[in-house]
């Protein structure tokens, strides 16, 4: 046994993992949720239709080859914490792990045979240094690992920043992204991106970021997968 191995048996002694929903000491093997918590957070079929919550809201708005998302968003959720912690409370790894997790989901699905990469959505300078990441960076690293795809986080910048939109109304949503992104680093042209974020409420965020890369990528496929979705 080597000192990291004595390091993490010791640290788990004094300083247990806890479920991020229900505050119980996980058992060994898990790394986010206890075993009921778990069950608590069902996996949508999303990903096995062709018509889901994503494809419907992003219908009529850009060409989308695929659209698949891995929960349904609701308050007093396992979802709603999880996503919380990800974004709220310094925890990029639920990002990692929970993308990892629908990229095996994902790997059966046959449009996204031949993806040229994954491309996240990008948040302002100026929240990635208050945050320290880029929470939907971080899902799009996981999704990554299990679909064995490069991701690309310079496709896109953010370019304004006007604060959260958590409390804005679908007005006020659509204004603050409209003109808020621009094409980064990279060709695209005749590829297929996946474009990756952690919750689709009305769609706008993500069909200004496919109007982008599609503008200036000739031939560029889209693809959306996101987190979770936003219930109605």
């Amino acid at each position: 046994m080597g000192l990291a191995d004595i390091f993490r048996g010791l640290t788990s002694l004094f300083f247990p993992s806890l479920c991020l929903h229900c505050r119980r000491s996980l058992d060994r093997g898990s790394d986010l949720l206890c075993v009921g918590c778990d069950a608590d957070l069902p996996l949508s079929d999303s990903y096995l239709q062709p018509e889901n919550a994503v494809t419907d809201r992003l219908a009529g708005r850009f060409p989308l080859t695929y659209g698949a998302y891995a929960y349904t968003f609701r308050d007093g959720t396992v979802c709603q914490r999880l996503i919380h912690a990800l974004k709220y409370h310094d925890r990029p790894d639920v990002g990692v792990a929970l993308g990892r997790r629908f990229g095996t989901y994902l790997q059966s699905a046959e449009p996204l045979r031949g993806l040229t990469g994954i491309v996240p959505v990008p948040i302002h300078r100026r929240r990635r240094r208050q945050r320290g990441y880029n929470q939907a960076e971080e899902i799009a690293c996981g999704l990554a690992e299990s679909l064995s795809v490069t991701v690309y986080p310079d496709a896109l910048q953010r370019a304004a920043f006007a604060g959260s939109q958590t409390k804005r109304d679908k007005l006020q949503r659509l204004e603050n992204v409209r003109h808020s992104f621009r094409v980064g680093r990279g060709d695209f042209r005749n590829g297929h991106l996946l474009l990756v974020d952690d919750v689709l409420t009305t769609g706008a965020t993500i069909d200004f970021c496919a109007e982008a890369l599609i503008a200036a990528h000739p031939g560029l496929q889209i693809s959306v997968v996101t987190l979770a979705v936003a219930e109605r």
